[in-house]
């Protein structure tokens, strides 16, 4: 309870003294009652001696007692207690905080149940947020609330009443229909992702994190990485060497060559390679500038024999990327995912240019449906231009079909352009002509500001152009690692979307001049020079 002052301990002292008295002298002429009544639709309780009774200190049972010492009548069925008089008893100075209690209580039906558990004033959230559970139920809880908060902005809710509300979930419906996404093949389980969300929740106990590590060692977020960081602040010429490691195999070159220039071996330059994992959040605690306006789109890459996409957001007038993520697939729940853990980084963007996927669509419909949603022009006269090859066989005809396809998107004028369109679907074959009113017609909106994703591809380009150089790509690690690399590169020739950090002061030039042995360097030329000249 809140601590209280002299003189208001000696009023409470005294008051004790006088009911402790009176009780005695009541007790001795028997004179004790305790009356219960129904009048109307309410119990009336009357107690005729000065009471006394014991509450543990709990949220709950504090909220019990603001309200009923309210509901305390004198013999004049007055209230015994002003809403200050209740404030000022638990250290309160204002009447309003008291009042609020009792206001939510009134609005509860005056059902205590009720105004304990809050079900009253939000409880038309729930069918809401079980529908979203049901919809989306690869989200984490944190996504899920952010999302539900931004759809819904007339309930005012905290993350943690929030996660009381999801525990009332059914889990039956919950469990249907999971089973029926996996059947479906929606969605594949991937306890490694579950387990990693569960880590980096805020609101997970150490006790139960320290069990998820204990079960899963491999997901085990090491301390080493946390010390790495901080000393990587505390002295950045000691991580030069790591950083230009890095910085060079993003520019293509590999270990054998890098194992000469720096004058080590070949597993020491691995170890550098990957000290700095946690180079991906520093760059994304730092960008704090972008234009609101992004490209998006994939990249396919094999690693270990399998297919995966790195996803990646890029500023549409800078070039410089923004997000990436690498996936193994690209249904609409997974471009649902990434989008989200991108709102929660950056917030709305106003304009987003992607391709035609349609996943791509939905996902941007669900989690940004105020944006402008823009699609690449180039990629659709790439599809247009195919069907025309594919589909007609007279050449002055294809021609002909193939100048309207160019007007589409190159015309100056808005008519011109719907023109070209309209004419095209009238003298083209069937597939044309469907392909014309339902992706080009049918999205006109979407095609009139004759966008193009040029940024997205260019990054693409540098992606493939950093991976295909290498002899097969072994591991998932291996591939975050050498993007966030290409990525530290594209940092540190253009600094303009961050703050003043660690990465604003980085000379490359220096770091250079600092590790890189000169005399291995002529050894090696020497060496290569003497090989060839027999």
């Amino acid at each position: 309870m809140t601590k209280l002052c002299g003189w208001q301990k000696s009023i409470k002292n005294e008051y004790r003294k006088d009911l402790k008295k009176k009780t005695t002298e009541m007790v001795k002429r028997q004179e004790v009652s305790i009356f219960v009544e129904k009048e109307d639709n309410n119990l009336c309780v009357d107690i005729n001696c000065p009471s006394k009774f014991y509450l543990k200190d709990t949220p709950n049972n504090r909220k019990l007692l603001y309200v009923l010492l309210r509901l305390v009548k004198s013999p004049f069925s007055t209230n015994l207690l002003t809403f200050q008089q209740i404030s000022a008893l638990f250290g309160f100075k204002s009447r309003q905080w008291s009042n609020n209690f009792y206001r939510e209580f009134i609005e509860c039906g005056q059902d205590f149940l009720g105004y304990l558990q809050r079900k009253k004033k939000n409880r038309a959230a729930l069918p809401l947020i079980e529908q979203q559970f049901l919809n989306e139920p690869l989200l984490s809880l944190k996504e899920h609330y952010q999302f539900f908060i931004k759809e819904n902005q007339n309930f005012k809710m905290s993350e943690q009443c929030f996660r009381n509300y999801v525990s009332q979930i059914d889990t039956v419906k919950y469990k249907k229909r999971i089973e029926e996404f996996t059947s479906k093949g929606k969605i594949e389980y991937n306890k490694d992702r579950f387990i990693k969300e569960i880590l980096q929740e805020e609101n997970t106990s150490e006790k139960s994190r320290k069990k998820i590590i204990r079960n899963f060692p491999e997901l085990q977020p090491t301390e080493k990485e946390t010390k790495r960081e901080i000393s990587f602040f505390q002295n950045t010429g000691k991580f030069s060497k790591y950083l230009l490691t890095m910085f060079l195999v993003a520019s293509g070159l590999n270990y054998s060559i890098l194992s000469i220039i720096l004058g080590t071996c070949k597993s020491t330059i691995h170890n550098w390679f990957h000290y700095l994992g946690f180079l991906k959040q520093l760059i994304l605690r730092s960008i704090t500038w972008w234009s609101s306006e992004i490209s998006t789109d994939e990249k396919w890459i094999k690693v270990n024999k399998k297919w995966h996409y790195v996803l990646s957001i890029v500023d549409n007038k800078t070039g410089f990327p923004l997000y990436f993520q690498v996936v193994d697939n690209l249904k609409k729940e997974t471009w649902n995912i990434f989008f989200n853990r991108f709102y929660k980084l950056y917030g709305k963007p106003k304009l987003i240019i992607s391709d035609g996927s349609e996943a791509i669509a939905g996902a941007i419909r669900q989690v940004f449906p105020e944006a402008n949603h823009q699609l690449c022009k180039f990629h659709k006269l790439k599809n247009l231009t195919k069907k025309i090859y594919q589909y007609s066989y007279d050449k002055n005809k294809r021609k002909r079909m193939l100048r309207l396809a160019n007007g589409i998107f190159k015309n100056k004028t808005y008519f011109g352009r719907k023109r070209a369109a309209k004419r095209l679907a009238e003298i083209g074959s069937k597939p044309i002509k469907r392909y014309v009113e339902k992706s080009i017609l049918g999205k006109w909106d979407q095609l009139t500001k004759c966008y193009t994703s040029n940024s997205a591809e260019r990054w693409n380009k540098k992606i493939e152009k950093c991976t295909q150089g290498r002899y097969g790509l072994k591991s998932l690690e291996f591939l975050n690692q050498l993007i966030t690399s290409l990525w530290l590169k594209e940092s540190i020739k253009d600094k303009r979307h961050f703050k003043k950090c660690i990465i604003h002061d980085l000379d490359m030039r220096k770091i250079r001049q600092e590790n890189i042995k000169m005399s291995s360097i002529i050894n090696f030329f020497k060496h290569n020079l003497l090989k060839r000249t027999g």
